[in-house]
Formats: structure tokens, C-alpha cells, sequence
């Protein structure tokens, strides 16, 4: 299965401390939420994400697959 583009919405502005722990991910700031978009190998590397974003202490707002033909700007 080809990789995917997910992005994912975490509720507020993310410190820049724990930015260095997304360094694969494109950051946006779209106030009062942070727009974490990337592209994945597979549901188990989605999953991993998550629990890092848990891990880090932030909340999730939204996580969606992005169609191919979708930006960032999507």
C-alpha cells in the first residue's frame, strides 16, 4: 500500500520544544489550532503518531487522510 498524506489538528500552538519531536511533519499555525500535516507508510505508522502526540501531552483535535490531489492548504 503507497504511503498517504494525513493531516492532524492539535488544539493550541505547539511549544518549540516538542516541535523537534514532529520534525517530519509540515507545521501551520491556524489559530487556536496547530495543523500537523505528513505523509505516512501505513495505519501502524498513523497509530504511532498518535500515541506520540499523546505522549507529548497534546490534545488531538482531528486526524484525516487527505485525498491526493489535496494540499496542505485542504
Amino acid at each position: 500500500m503507497p504511503e498517504a498524506t494525513y493531516q492532524l489538528r492539535v488544539s493550541g500552538v505547539i511549544p518549540p520544544e516538542l516541535l523537534a519531536e514532529l520534525r517530519d511533519l509540515t507545521v501551520s499555525v491556524e489559530p487556536p489550532e496547530t495543523v500537523l500535516h505528513g505523509s505516512l507508510p501505513d495505519q501502524s505508522a498513523v497509530v504511532g503518531l498518535i500515541a506520540r502526540i499523546h505522549g507529548l501531552g497534546l490534545h488531538l483535535v482531528e486526524v484525516r487522510r487527505l485525498h491526493p490531489d489535496d494540499g496542505p492548504d485542504q
